[in-house]
Protein backbone atom coordinates (compact mmCIF):
# COMPACT_ATOMS: atom_id res chain seq x y z
CA UNK A 1 0.00 0.00 0.00
CA UNK A 2 1.29 3.31 -0.91
CA UNK A 3 2.74 4.81 2.22
CA UNK A 4 0.69 8.52 1.63
CA UNK A 5 -2.54 6.83 0.05
CA UNK A 6 -5.59 8.38 2.55
CA UNK A 7 -8.36 6.21 3.47
CA UNK A 8 -11.53 7.34 3.88
CA UNK A 9 -14.50 6.24 5.98
CA UNK A 10 -17.92 6.96 5.40
CA UNK A 11 -20.00 6.06 7.74
CA UNK A 12 -19.17 5.79 11.71
CA UNK A 13 -21.15 3.92 13.59
CA UNK A 14 -20.31 0.73 15.56
CA UNK A 15 -18.57 -1.08 12.62
CA UNK A 16 -17.27 2.39 11.25
CA UNK A 17 -15.87 3.71 14.48
CA UNK A 18 -14.22 -0.19 15.46
CA UNK A 19 -12.64 -0.10 11.91
CA UNK A 20 -10.94 3.41 12.86
CA UNK A 21 -9.88 2.06 16.14
CA UNK A 22 -8.78 -1.10 15.03
CA UNK A 23 -6.42 0.76 11.91
CA UNK A 24 -4.69 2.80 14.72
CA UNK A 25 -4.51 0.25 17.39
CA UNK A 26 -2.71 -2.27 14.70
CA UNK A 27 -0.67 0.38 13.22
CA UNK A 28 -1.77 -0.28 10.05
CA UNK A 29 -1.98 3.18 9.27
CA UNK A 30 -1.18 6.25 10.72
CA UNK A 31 -4.28 8.84 12.35
CA UNK A 32 -3.22 11.31 9.85
CA UNK A 33 -4.18 9.14 6.93
CA UNK A 34 -7.45 8.20 8.15
CA UNK A 35 -10.50 10.45 7.18
CA UNK A 36 -14.02 10.17 8.16
CA UNK A 37 -17.50 11.80 7.49
CA UNK A 38 -20.96 10.46 8.69
CA UNK A 39 -24.59 11.46 7.23
CA UNK A 40 -24.16 12.56 11.13
CA UNK A 41 -21.81 15.23 11.16
CA UNK A 42 -21.46 15.75 15.01
CA UNK A 43 -21.06 12.65 14.94
CA UNK A 44 -18.17 11.91 12.54
CA UNK A 45 -16.53 14.79 14.34
CA UNK A 46 -16.97 13.20 18.04
CA UNK A 47 -15.20 10.29 15.98
CA UNK A 48 -12.52 12.51 14.32
CA UNK A 49 -11.74 13.87 17.93
CA UNK A 50 -11.76 10.84 19.89
CA UNK A 51 -9.07 9.07 17.57
CA UNK A 52 -7.15 11.65 16.54
CA UNK A 53 -8.17 11.52 12.46
CA UNK A 54 -9.31 13.86 9.86
CA UNK A 55 -12.94 14.82 9.07
CA UNK A 56 -14.33 15.63 5.98
CA UNK A 57 -17.81 18.22 6.55
CA UNK A 58 -19.71 15.95 3.58
CA UNK A 59 -18.99 12.27 1.79
CA UNK A 60 -18.37 13.94 -0.88
CA UNK A 61 -15.90 15.92 -0.32
CA UNK A 62 -14.35 12.38 1.55
CA UNK A 63 -14.89 11.01 -2.03
CA UNK A 64 -12.45 13.29 -3.24
CA UNK A 65 -9.40 13.41 -0.99
CA UNK A 66 -9.45 9.41 -0.09
CA UNK A 67 -7.82 6.49 -2.42
CA UNK A 68 -9.22 4.03 -0.60
CA UNK A 69 -12.83 4.44 0.23
CA UNK A 70 -14.68 2.23 3.06
CA UNK A 71 -18.62 2.47 2.48
CA UNK A 72 -19.59 1.18 6.17
CA UNK A 73 -23.39 2.19 5.75
CA UNK A 74 -25.91 0.25 6.80
CA UNK A 75 -27.73 -1.47 3.97
CA UNK A 76 -31.01 0.93 3.88
CA UNK A 77 -28.80 3.67 3.70
CA UNK A 78 -26.25 2.45 1.00
CA UNK A 79 -27.79 3.34 -1.90
CA UNK A 80 -28.10 7.21 -1.44
CA UNK A 81 -24.01 7.08 0.05
CA UNK A 82 -22.85 5.65 -3.12
CA UNK A 83 -25.14 8.10 -4.84
CA UNK A 84 -22.95 10.78 -3.04
CA UNK A 85 -20.04 9.73 -3.91
CA UNK A 86 -20.60 8.94 -7.92
CA UNK A 87 -19.48 12.09 -9.11
CA UNK A 88 -16.75 12.52 -6.68
CA UNK A 89 -15.06 9.95 -6.45
CA UNK A 90 -11.32 9.68 -8.01
CA UNK A 91 -11.26 7.60 -10.94
CA UNK A 92 -9.03 4.90 -9.38
CA UNK A 93 -9.90 4.95 -6.04
CA UNK A 94 -10.65 1.68 -4.41
CA UNK A 95 -13.79 1.37 -2.97
CA UNK A 96 -14.38 -1.25 0.17
CA UNK A 97 -18.10 -1.86 0.71
CA UNK A 98 -19.40 -3.32 4.64
CA UNK A 99 -23.02 -3.36 3.96
CA UNK A 100 -24.70 -6.79 4.38
CA UNK A 101 -25.90 -7.93 1.41
CA UNK A 102 -25.32 -5.00 -0.84
CA UNK A 103 -23.81 -6.78 -4.19
CA UNK A 104 -20.72 -5.23 -5.64
CA UNK A 105 -22.48 -4.93 -8.92
CA UNK A 106 -25.11 -2.73 -7.75
CA UNK A 107 -21.92 -0.58 -6.60
CA UNK A 108 -20.32 -0.65 -9.77
CA UNK A 109 -23.36 0.13 -11.33
CA UNK A 110 -24.27 3.52 -9.25
CA UNK A 111 -20.47 4.57 -9.56
CA UNK A 112 -20.81 3.85 -13.65
CA UNK A 113 -17.62 3.14 -14.32
CA UNK A 114 -15.19 4.95 -11.35
CA UNK A 115 -13.06 3.04 -9.19
CA UNK A 116 -12.99 -0.53 -8.38
CA UNK A 117 -15.30 -2.19 -5.92
CA UNK A 118 -14.47 -5.14 -3.42
CA UNK A 119 -16.91 -6.19 -0.79
CA UNK A 120 -16.11 -7.38 2.34
CA UNK A 121 -17.15 -8.60 6.09
CA UNK A 122 -15.78 -7.51 8.78
CA UNK A 123 -16.81 -7.87 12.78
CA UNK A 124 -16.42 -5.68 15.43
CA UNK A 125 -13.30 -7.51 17.06
CA UNK A 126 -11.20 -5.95 14.66
CA UNK A 127 -11.38 -2.53 17.00
CA UNK A 128 -9.30 -4.84 19.34
CA UNK A 129 -7.12 -6.18 16.30
CA UNK A 130 -9.03 -9.40 16.54
CA UNK A 131 -11.30 -9.18 13.62
CA UNK A 132 -12.43 -11.97 11.00
CA UNK A 133 -12.99 -10.71 7.97
CA UNK A 134 -13.86 -12.22 4.17
CA UNK A 135 -13.82 -10.24 1.22
CA UNK A 136 -14.85 -10.52 -2.65
CA UNK A 137 -13.53 -8.85 -5.55
CA UNK A 138 -16.26 -7.26 -7.90
CA UNK A 139 -15.39 -7.06 -11.33
CA UNK A 140 -13.14 -4.31 -11.59
CA UNK A 141 -10.97 -5.14 -8.73
CA UNK A 142 -7.84 -6.84 -9.15
CA UNK A 143 -5.17 -9.17 -7.79
CA UNK A 144 -3.35 -6.36 -6.58
CA UNK A 145 -6.49 -4.57 -4.71
CA UNK A 146 -6.74 -8.06 -3.07
CA UNK A 147 -3.17 -7.45 -2.04
CA UNK A 148 -4.21 -4.17 -0.41
CA UNK A 149 -7.20 -5.49 1.56
CA UNK A 150 -5.10 -8.31 2.98
CA UNK A 151 -2.79 -5.63 4.45
CA UNK A 152 -5.24 -3.23 5.62
CA UNK A 153 -7.48 -5.68 7.38
CA UNK A 154 -4.67 -8.45 8.40
CA UNK A 155 -3.60 -6.01 10.38
CA UNK A 156 -6.93 -5.84 12.76
CA UNK A 157 -7.13 -9.53 12.40
CA UNK A 158 -7.43 -12.76 10.21
CA UNK A 159 -8.93 -12.28 7.12
CA UNK A 160 -9.42 -14.67 3.67
CA UNK A 161 -11.01 -13.74 0.04
CA UNK A 162 -14.50 -15.92 -1.03
CA UNK A 163 -16.46 -15.71 -3.40
CA UNK A 164 -19.18 -13.01 -3.50
CA UNK A 165 -22.11 -15.75 -3.09
CA UNK A 166 -20.70 -16.93 0.18
CA UNK A 167 -20.42 -13.38 1.55
CA UNK A 168 -24.34 -14.09 2.85
CA UNK A 169 -23.30 -17.12 5.09
CA UNK A 170 -19.63 -15.02 5.88
CA UNK A 171 -22.25 -12.66 7.25
CA UNK A 172 -24.57 -14.69 9.32
CA UNK A 173 -21.65 -16.74 10.60
CA UNK A 174 -18.88 -14.04 11.84
CA UNK A 175 -20.53 -11.27 10.91
CA UNK A 176 -23.43 -11.47 13.05
CA UNK A 177 -20.92 -14.19 15.81
CA UNK A 178 -20.12 -11.66 17.99
CA UNK A 179 -23.36 -10.88 19.07
CA UNK A 180 -24.23 -14.48 18.93
CA UNK A 181 -21.47 -14.96 21.15
CA UNK A 182 -22.07 -12.28 23.66
CA UNK A 183 -25.15 -13.55 24.43
CA UNK A 184 -24.03 -16.60 24.72
CA UNK A 185 -21.54 -14.90 27.08
CA UNK A 186 -24.36 -14.12 29.00
CA UNK A 187 -25.68 -17.23 29.19
CA UNK A 188 -22.71 -18.71 30.98
CA UNK A 189 -22.00 -15.67 32.82
CA UNK A 190 -26.03 -16.48 34.74
CA UNK A 191 -25.12 -19.94 35.17
CA UNK A 192 -22.09 -19.18 36.88
CA UNK A 193 -24.06 -16.99 39.15
CA UNK A 194 -27.13 -19.13 39.83
CA UNK A 195 -23.66 -21.96 40.88
CA UNK A 196 -22.99 -19.40 43.41
CA UNK A 197 -20.16 -17.16 42.07
CA UNK A 198 -19.75 -13.17 42.27
CA UNK A 199 -21.26 -12.24 38.71
CA UNK A 200 -17.83 -9.94 38.67
CA UNK A 201 -16.14 -13.25 38.92
CA UNK A 202 -18.18 -15.16 36.65
CA UNK A 203 -17.99 -12.77 34.02
CA UNK A 204 -13.86 -12.64 34.17
CA UNK A 205 -13.65 -16.48 34.25
CA UNK A 206 -16.62 -16.65 30.92
CA UNK A 207 -15.06 -14.34 28.66
CA UNK A 208 -11.09 -15.53 29.41
CA UNK A 209 -12.49 -19.18 28.82
CA UNK A 210 -13.71 -18.51 25.50
CA UNK A 211 -10.64 -16.32 24.74
CA UNK A 212 -9.04 -19.51 25.52
CA UNK A 213 -10.78 -21.84 23.94
CA UNK A 214 -10.53 -19.76 20.99
CA UNK A 215 -6.80 -19.56 21.06
CA UNK A 216 -6.17 -23.17 22.16
CA UNK A 217 -8.01 -24.19 18.93
CA UNK A 218 -6.46 -21.90 16.49
CA UNK A 219 -3.02 -22.27 17.68
CA UNK A 220 -3.19 -26.26 17.66
CA UNK A 221 -5.58 -26.61 14.63
CA UNK A 222 -7.86 -28.68 16.67
CA UNK A 223 -11.58 -29.39 15.59
CA UNK A 224 -13.60 -28.63 18.43
CA UNK A 225 -15.43 -31.54 19.41
CA UNK A 226 -12.08 -33.24 19.07
CA UNK A 227 -11.06 -30.38 22.04
CA UNK A 228 -14.51 -31.13 23.51
CA UNK A 229 -13.48 -34.83 23.80
CA UNK A 230 -10.22 -33.74 25.34
CA UNK A 231 -12.13 -31.95 28.35
CA UNK A 232 -14.96 -34.21 28.67
CA UNK A 233 -14.26 -37.29 30.99
CA UNK A 234 -16.59 -40.22 30.87
CA UNK A 235 -19.43 -39.06 34.02
CA UNK A 236 -17.82 -35.95 34.11
CA UNK A 237 -19.20 -32.44 34.52
CA UNK A 238 -18.95 -31.16 31.36
CA UNK A 239 -21.00 -34.72 29.53
CA UNK A 240 -22.97 -33.23 32.33
CA UNK A 241 -23.68 -30.09 31.49
CA UNK A 242 -23.53 -31.37 27.33
CA UNK A 243 -26.18 -33.60 27.81
CA UNK A 244 -28.46 -30.81 28.92
CA UNK A 245 -27.79 -28.35 26.58
CA UNK A 246 -28.10 -31.39 23.59
CA UNK A 247 -31.50 -32.26 25.50
CA UNK A 248 -32.72 -28.81 25.46
CA UNK A 249 -31.61 -28.39 21.69
CA UNK A 250 -28.97 -25.76 21.92
CA UNK A 251 -26.70 -27.06 19.61
CA UNK A 252 -29.06 -27.64 16.70
CA UNK A 253 -30.57 -23.98 17.51
CA UNK A 254 -27.27 -21.97 17.35
CA UNK A 255 -26.62 -23.95 13.68
CA UNK A 256 -30.16 -22.81 12.23
CA UNK A 257 -29.72 -19.14 13.68
CA UNK A 258 -26.47 -18.88 11.49
CA UNK A 259 -28.17 -20.46 8.68
CA UNK A 260 -31.11 -17.62 9.57
CA UNK A 261 -29.18 -14.57 9.78
CA UNK A 262 -27.03 -15.81 6.30
CA UNK A 263 -30.78 -15.99 4.78
CA UNK A 264 -31.50 -12.63 5.87
CA UNK A 265 -27.97 -11.59 4.48
CA UNK A 266 -29.27 -12.37 0.93
CA UNK A 267 -32.84 -11.10 1.23
CA UNK A 268 -31.01 -7.53 2.12
CA UNK A 269 -29.44 -7.84 -0.99
CA UNK A 270 -32.55 -8.58 -3.24
CA UNK A 271 -34.45 -5.98 -1.23
CA UNK A 272 -31.90 -3.65 -2.21
CA UNK A 273 -31.61 -4.60 -5.84
CA UNK A 274 -35.43 -4.83 -5.80
CA UNK A 275 -35.59 -1.04 -4.51
CA UNK A 276 -33.34 0.20 -6.95
CA UNK A 277 -33.08 -1.86 -9.72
Amino acid sequence: MDGQQIIGIAGVGKMGEALVRGLIVGRVVPPTRIRVSDAVALRAKEVAARHGVGYAESVSELAERSDILVLAAKPKDMAGLVDGIARHLKRDALVITLAAGVRTAFIEKVLGGRGRVVRIMPNLACAVGEGATAFALGKTATEHDALIVEEIFGGIGRVTMVDEPMLDAVTGLSGSGPGFIAALAHSMIEGGVRSGLPREVAYKLTLQTMKGTAELLLLDGLEPMQLYRMVATPNGTTEAGWAVMEKKGVPQAISDGIVAASKRAAALAEETARAHG
